[in-house]
């Protein structure tokens, strides 16, 4: 373990991030409403791309081009529970990503819960999806999300499908810690352990932030648990968790359920990681990861 990774650890022990998060919905919700009372969308201007925006109902999506057409796109959608919208920084990341990958990049500034319920969320990103179809091949738009935002891309297909309008699958999706409730007495098995090593997440909190997602609607037993999610249709998915965090311990029966349905699946575990390292390169351990990513995705 770098001297690092060393000290993260320390830090997010010292900061009590794990407590934090336990915390009720409507605290966490409170402190990052604060943050991001309403989507601002920061001008860019860059020689290479095009900035542009646009809205699936009332909420704001942003679209990076590049000015030589690159006739694929990558739809990012960005973890924080569902609680905040991007910040200046996430919108700096879409910009390096696009040139990194060579990919249009869409950035959604989706519904936020609970003033919201996360059925409102899957019908907006549905909406945008059959959008972006009329503009690129389903088979060269690909669906990136950490966290919250893995759990949205690999939630969509199983609303796609739930839909029945026949909608085409995305090419491919990249899923780095996808939120979801513990499922089976294995799973459990595995998460008590690793709630005492996770430094964000635990069992309590994803209790907590799965109830404030539903906002006390019905919903689908997928949007709880990705392991029971439908993906006929989808050709392959790069899932990757790190070794140390709670959403790992579904990691196995997230990529089995898929492998049912045809799925190719590239699952990754990385030893001794952390919630989204691969999507948050902080340490020298996950800079591999956000190389492998960008491979993944890059046209």
């Amino acid at each position: 373990m770098s001297a690092k990774y060393t000290l993260l650890k320390v830090i997010a022990k010292i900061l009590r991030l794990q407590n934090m998060m336990k915390k009720p919905y409507s605290q966490l919700q409170k402190k990052f409403k604060t943050q991001t009372a309403y989507p601002v969308i920061p001008e860019c201007i860059e020689e290479d791309l095009d900035f542009s925006t646009f809205k699936v109902g009332v909420n704001p999506v942003l679209h990076i081009k590049h000015k030589a057409p690159a006739e694929q796109v990558c739809i990012y959608l960005i973890g924080g529970g569902m609680l905040k919208y991007p910040k200046k920084d996430e919108v700096k990341e879409q910009i390096k990503l696009a040139r990194l990958m060579g990919r249009d990049m869409v950035l959604p500034y989706y519904p936020l819960v609970p003033d919201n319920s996360i059925l409102d969320v899957y019908e907006m990103l549905y909406q945008l999806y059959k959008k972006l179809i009329e503009e690129y091949e389903h088979e060269n738009i690909a669906i990136a999300g950490g966290s919250s935002g893995g759990n949205l891309a690999l939630g969509l297909i199983s609303y796609i499908n739930e839909k029945g309008e026949g909608i085409p699958m995305p090419g491919k999706i990249y899923a780095a810690s996808p939120g979801t409730m513990i499922y089976t007495e294995e799973e459990k098995r595995k998460a008590k352990i690793l709630d005492g090593r996770d430094l964000i997440m635990s069992t309590i909190a994803l209790e907590n932030i799965q109830a404030g997602m539903e906002n006390g609607r019905e919903v689908p037993e997928y949007m709880r648990y990705l392991q029971r999610g439908d993906y006929t249709g989808l050709k392959e998915a790069y899932l990757i968790f790190g070794g140390d965090e709670v959403f790992s311990a579904a990691a196995d029966t997230i990529a089995e359920q898929m492998r049912k349905f045809g799925v190719d699946v590239r699952l990754e575990i990385g030893e001794g990681m952390y919630h989204m390292y691969s999507m948050m390169p902080l340490v020298p351990e996950a800079k591999k990861a956000y190389q492998d990513m960008i491979e993944y995705l890059k046209i």
